[in-house]
């Protein structure tokens, strides 16, 4: 035996689309931006009264 077995293949109506992928990848990007921002001291400063 090689090891693992082989995966099955995904009939390409049950894919997300690449739109789908784009906005995910974009969106957890935004979201890794912002939080480090946050965490360096830099954002949101001009909101505290």
């Amino acid at each position: 035996m090689s090891g693992s077995p082989p995966r099955p293949e995904v009939p390409d109506d049950e894919r997300a689309p690449r739109w789908v992928k784009v906005s995910a990848t974009v969106a957890v990007v935004l979201v890794a931006v912002f939080v480090i921002v946050h965490l360096a001291g830099g954002g949101m400063a001009g909101h505290t009264p």
